[in-house]
C-alpha cells in the first residue's frame, strides 16, 4: 500500500492576512539561571529547522524558557506544557480516555496535542530527536517522564512539519530540550493540597564542568494521590439537580432488580423476600463516588546529558533518560444480567409469578425455571474493581558532532530506547463458567446469593467467580540513527547560502497483547509487530537581503525550502514537500508564511489491536430510550485493529508577523493565521459512550435491533470474545439495542482555520524593579469535519469533544530584587454541549493561579541560593462548568474532564536551593 497525498515540490501561493503567536515571555530570574541559560544558548538545537544555528523559516515558535519554568506554579512537565493555549487536553490524558486515542490509553499516561487535532498528530522530541513510543499502544510520548528541573525550554513549532521530521507532524512539534550546562547542585521540594488531594514533587541536579566537557543529573520524585468522585459533589450520575439527565443505571445495582417476562421488580435494600418484592420497580444507582477522577500516580526518574571534546571541531555527546510511572485506580466493579434457577438455595421470586423456562446455558434440568437478576457485584465482591498500572522508560542517545571546515559540520547519532507498560485489572468482570455453576448450585455452602439476604456468597465462592483477571503488556524497543551534513554552499550579498542534508534509519519492534479470564488459565493475544523506516530530507536556506545588502522595504529576506522522503516497510513511500519565507521590511518587523504537507502513518496497533478484537458491552445515554425521556442502557462495541487502515495526509500554510520594537526592548507583538487541511485522520470510537446522542452523524458505525443482534452474532461465529465474562444472552440483547463499530477507521476530513496571538510588554519601575504583562491565546474561525469519506462536512468548532473557538492566558510578573510575584489569568470560553437537549450550554470558565518566592541567597555561608515560595492553582477554588453528560472513562458526571480539572484549588508551598 502507498501513501496517498500530494507529492510534487513546487511553488506554492501566499496568501498574506493578519495573524497572532504566542511570544516567549522572559520572566524575571535570578542571575544563576540567567547564566546557566546563557551557557545552554551556545547548543546547536533548534526546533523545525535542520539547519545548524539557524531559527524556522516561515514558522512561528514558541518557547516556554527556563524563567518561565520557575515562574510556574506547575510542578511537572506535563502541566507546564498543558499552560500553552495551543495544547488541549484531548486523548491520551490522565484526566479522560472518552477522546479519540483514549481507549487505548489504559496506562493514564500523557501526550502533547497541538490545537486538538488529536494525541499522535503531534510529535514530541527530545533534544530534537524521537523517543521511544510508549503505552501498551507504543503509540504516545509522555511528557511527564522528564523532570522539570532538566528542562532547559520546551518549543513548539504549531505547523505541519513532516518536510523536516516525518511522519507524526502533522499538527506540529513539540521539542524538550534538556539542560545541559549547568553548573552546581540544585534542589526544590513542593508540597501541595486540595479537598481530598495531594501532590508531593522533589527534584534535583548536579551539574559539572570542565575544560573539554560538562556533564548534568537530574532527578524527579513525584507523587499525585489518587482524586475519588465521594470527594466531588458535582461529580454525580443523576444531574437532575443541576439541570441535567439522570444517567444512573437503570438495573444492574446492588441490591439488584429482578426481571421476569418483561416485568422488573426491585430487590429493596435489606434483600428480597416474595412479599417485598413490588411489579414495575427497578434500582437506579450511580457509581461514581466510589470510582476515581484521577488515578494514584508516582514517578521516579532521572535525565543523564554529557558532552566531552575529543579534539579540535569534535564533539561527543550522550543524552540518558529513565521513568518509571506507577499508578493505582479504582473503578467500578462488574455487573451482568444473571440467570438464577429456582433450585439456588437463596432463590427468591415474587408472589405468585409465573417463572420461566431456563435457557440452556443455566446447565440445569428442563424441570428447573429460571428469573433473570440485573446485578451489580459491589455488595458481593466490594465496591471497586480496580488496575494497577506500570510504565517504565529507558532510553540513550549518543552521537559525535563534527566541524568539517569553518563552514561544514557533520552530526551523527544512534538512540536506542526501551518501554514496558503493564497493567493488571480485577474485579472489573467475572469468570462465566464459575458464575454460572455458583448460581446453578444448591448447596449453600458454594451457592452465589444475588437476592441481597443474609447468607451465602463465601470467600471461596466469591474468590472463584471474581478470578477473571486481565494482565494487558506492551513493550516497546526503537533504534533511531541518522547522519546530518550542513553549511555552507557559497555567499551571496544577503549571505550565505546554507543547505543540510541527511539520512535517518528507524526499527520498531513492539510486542503487546492482553491475556484475561480465569486465574492460571488465562488466554488472550500475544502480537509480535515490527517497523522499519528509511528517510532522506534535504533542506536550503536562501537569504535574498540581508545585513550587507538591505534596502528600504528589504532590511532581510529568507527564503527556505525542505523535502523528505520516507519509506515504510509496511505502508509504502511518501514525498513531502515545506517553503517558508521570512520577510522584515524594517529592523522591528518580521513577517512571514509557509505552505508544507505532512502524513502519519497508521500505528501498529491501529492495524493489529493488542487486545485483539473483543465485544465490549458499555452503558450508553440512549435518548430515544425510556418512551423518549432518555435513559441508560446496555449496548455492545466491536474493538480492534483494522488492516484496511490507509495513512492520514494533510496540507498546512500560514501567514503572520512579529513585532519587537526598538524602542522598547523585550516587547513583542505576534499574530499567526494557520490553515489546515487534514484528510483520513485515524480514530477510535470505542471509549465514546455518548454516540446515541448524536446518532445522526455516527450512523455509518452503529446498527440496532434485529439487524444489531446479527452483527453481534456474526462477530461471535467469527470467534471474537465478550469481554469481561458477560453472557452471549446479554450480548445479543445489547447489540439489540445498540452494536458500535468501535474499530479504528479513517475519517473524512477536517478543515482548521484560525489565530494564534501574543502580547508582552515591560515595565521598568526602579532599578531594580521590573513588571511584565502579556497575554497569549488561540483563536479558531472554523473547525469543520466530515465524519466519514464523502460524508457531510459539518461545522464543529466551539462543540463539545471539537477545539474551543478561544483560549486565553494572561499574566503579571513582578520582580523586585528578591522578591518575585506572579498572576495568571486562564480563559477558556463558553461552548456547545450537543449530546444535551436539557443543558446545551457549557459556562465559560476563568481560573486565577499566583506564585510568590523570596529569595534569601546565601544560608550559612553554604547556598548560593535559599528560595522559598507559595503556589495557589485556581485561587478562587471556582469548580468546573456544569456539564450534562453521561458518565464515560473518567469523563462525564457533571463536568467535562477535557477542558476543566475537577481538583479545585491546590494551594503549595516550596522550597529551591542552589549549592
Amino acid at each position: 500500500m502507498r501513501i496517498s497525498g500530494k507529492t510534487r515540490f513546487g511553488t506554492s501561493t501566499c496568501i498574506m492576512a493578519l495573524a497572532l503567536i504566542a511570544p516567549s515571555v522572559a520572566f524575571a530570574q535570578s542571575a544563576d539561571n540567567a547564566a546557566d541559560e546563557a551557557k545552554a544558548d551556545e547548543e546547536i538545537v533548534v526546533t523545525g529547522t535542520s539547519i545548524r544555528g539557524e531559527a524556522p523559516v516561515g514558522s512561528s515558535l514558541i518557547q516556554v524558557g527556563r524563567g518561565d519554568i520557575d515562574a510556574s506554579v506547575s510542578t511537572t512537565t506535563t502541566q507546564l506544557v498543558r499552560e500553552v493555549p495551543q495544547i488541549f487536553n484531548f486523548g491520551v490524558t490522565d484526566s479522560a480516555r472518552n477522546q479519540s486515542g483514549g481507549a487505548g490509553n489504559i496506562v493514564y499516561g500523557n501526550s502533547i496535542n497541538i490545537r486538538g487535532l488529536g494525541p499522535f498528530a503531534t510529535l514530541t522530541l527530545i533534544d530534537g530527536r524521537r523517543a521511544v513510543g510508549q503505552g501498551t499502544l507504543g503509540a504516545s510520548v509522555d511528557p511527564g517522564n522528564i523532570p522539570a528541573i532538566a528542562l532547559e525550554r520546551i518549543e513548539i513549532i504549531a505547523d505541519g512539519a513532516s518536510a523536516v521530521y516525518g511522519s507524526d507532524a502533522v499538527a506540529g512539534v513539540a521539542n524538550l530540550i534538556l539542560r545541559r550546562k549547568y553548573d552546581g547542585i540544585g534542589a526544590d521540594v513542593q508540597y501541595g493540597w486540595a479537598d481530598g488531594y495531594n501532590e508531593f514533587t522533589a527534584n534535583a541536579i548536579i551539574g559539572m564542568e570542565w575544560d573539554t566537557g560538562h556533564f548534568t543529573l537530574s532527578g524527579q520524585h513525584t507523587y499525585r494521590s489518587a482524586l475519588s468522585g465521594a470527594d466531588r459533589d458535582f461529580y454525580v450520575a443523576d444531574l437532575r439537580p443541576f439541570g441535567g439527565a439522570d444517567y444512573r443505571t437503570v438495573g444492574q445495582c446492588a441490591p439488584g432488580t429482578i426481571s421476569l417476562g418483561g416485568t422488573t421488580y426491585a430487590i429493596p435494600a435489606g434483600g428480597a423476600t416474595s412479599t417485598n418484592l413490588v411489579a414495575g420497580t427497578v434500582n437506579r444507582c450511580d457509581s461514581l463516588k466510589t470510582t476515581d477522577i484521577l488515578p494514584q500516580q508516582e514517578i521516579n526518574g532521572g535525565v543523564l546529558t554529557f558532552d566531552q571534546e575529543l579534539g579540535e571541531g569534535a564533539n561527543f555527546f550522550v543524552t540518558g533518560l529513565y521513568s518509571r510511572r506507577d499508578g493505582f485506580r479504582r473503578s467500578a466493579t462488574g455487573s451482568a444480567n444473571v440467570v438464577v434457577p429456582n433450585t439456588n438455595p437463596f432463590f427468591v421470586s415474587p408472589a405468585g409469578a409465573t417463572l420461566a423456562t431456563c435457557p440452556a446455558s443455566a446447565g440445569v434440568a428442563s424441570t428447573v425455571r429460571c428469573e433473570t437478576v440485573q446485578l451489580n457485584f459491589a455488595n458481593i465482591y466490594g465496591p471497586n474493581g480496580t488496575s494497577k498500572i506500570t510504565s517504565e522508560v529507558y532510553q540513550i542517545t549518543g552521537g559525535v558532532d563534527i566541524a568539517l571546515s569553518p563552514k561544514w559540520n557533520m552530526n551523527a547519532y544512534v538512540t536506542g530506547g526501551y518501554n514496558h507498560d503493564h497493567v493488571f485489572s480485577v474485579g472489573g468482570g467475572t469468570d462465566a463458567a464459575n458464575l454460572a455453576a455458583a448460581l446453578r448450585s444448591n448447596d449453600p455452602a458454594t451457592a452465589l446469593n444475588p437476592f441481597g439476604t443474609a447468607g451465602g456468597n463465601s470467600a471461596a465462592t466469591i474468590a472463584s467467580v471474581f478470578d477473571n483477571l486481565t494482565d494487558t503488556d506492551g513493550r516497546t524497543k526503537f533504534m533511531d540513527a541518522g547522519a546530518k551534513l550542513d553549511g555552507s554552499l557559497f555567499t551571496l550579498p544577503g549571505g550565505d547560502i546554507k543547505v543540510a542534508f541527511g539520512v535517518e534509519l528507524q526499527k520498531t519492534q513492539l510486542r503487546t497483547g492482553q491475556v484475561r479470564g480465569r486465574k492460571g488459565a488465562q488466554t488472550g493475544t500475544d502480537q509480535k509487530l515490527s517497523r522499519n523506516v528509511s528517510s532522506a530530507y534535504a533542506e536550503l536556506l536562501i537569504p535574498v537581503f540581508g545585513e550587507e545588502n538591505a534596502t528600504p522595504g528589504f532590511h532581510s529576506l529568507d527564503i527556505n525550502i525542505a523535502g523528505r522522503i520516507d519509506h515504510y516497510s509496511d505502508v509504502g513511500s511518501t514525498k513531502n514537500p515545506k517553503f517558508g519565507i521570512n520577510w522584515s521590511p524594517v529592523e522591528d518587523l518580521k513577517i512571514h508564511a509557509s505552505y508544507g504537507e505532512s502524513f502519519r502513518a497508521p500505528l501498529l496497533t491501529n492495524l493489529v489491536s493488542a487486545g485483539g478484537s473483543q465485544l465490549f458491552l458499555q452503558n450508553y445515554f440512549d435518548p430515544t430510550a425510556n418512551g423518549g425521556a432518555g435513559a441508560t442502557v446496555e449496548g455492545i462495541a466491536l474493538s480492534g485493529g483494522n488492516l484496511g487502515l490507509k495513512p492520514e495526509t494533510a496540507r498546512t500554510w500560514s501567514f503572520g508577523f512579529e513585532y519587537n520594537p526598538s524602542f522598547l526592548p523585550g516587547a513583542q507583538l505576534s499574530i499567526n493565521y494557520f490553515d489546515l487541511k487534514y484528510e483520513g485522520q485515524i480514530v477510535s470510537y470505542l471509549s465514546n459512550l455518548n454516540l446515541l446522542r448524536q446518532e445522526s452523524l455516527f450512523s455509518s458505525i452503529i446498527t440496532r435491533g434485529t439487524a444489531g443482534q446479527a452483527a453481534v452474532q456474526t462477530q461471535l461465529n467469527n470467534g471474537i470474545n465478550i469481554a469481561n465474562g458477560r453472557s452471549v444472552a446479554d450480548a445479543l440483547a445489547a447489540g439489540n439495542r445498540a452494536f458500535v463499530d468501535g474499530r479504528t477507521n479513517n475519517l473524512g476530513l477536517t478543515l482548521a482555520k484560525g489565530i494564534d496571538f501574543g502580547l508582552v510588554v515591560p515595565f521598568e519601575l526602579g532599578a531594580d524593579t521590573t513588571l511584565r504583562a502579556s497575554v497569549r491565546g488561540s483563536r479558531f474561525f472554523s473547525y469543520k469535519v466530515a465524519l466519514t469519506p464523502g460524508g457531510t462536512i459539518l461545522e464543529q468548532l466551539n462543540n463539545i469533544d471539537y477545539p474551543l473557538k478561544f483560549r486565553a492566558r494572561a499574566a503579571l510578573m513582578l520582580d523586585h530584587g528578591p522578591f518575585n510575584f506572579n498572576l495568571y489569568a486562564n480563559y477558556t470560553n463558553g461552548y456547545n454541549n450537543t449530546f444535551s437537549t436539557l443543558k446545551p450550554k457549557i459556562a465559560s470558565s476563568t481560573t486565577v493561579d499566583l506564585s510568590a518566592s523570596y529569595d534569601f541567597g546565601e544560608m550559612l555561608g553554604v547556598t548560593k541560593r535559599f528560595q522559598l515560595g507559595v503556589n495557589v492553582t485556581n485561587l478562587f477554588d471556582k469548580d468546573p462548568p456544569f456539564a450534562d453528560l453521561a458518565p464515560s472513562n473518567n469523563g462525564g458526571g457533571g463536568f467535562d474532564p477535557t477542558v476543566a480539572s475537577p481538583i479545585g484549588r491546590i494551594v503549595s508551598v516550596s522550597l529551591r536551593t542552589k549549592f
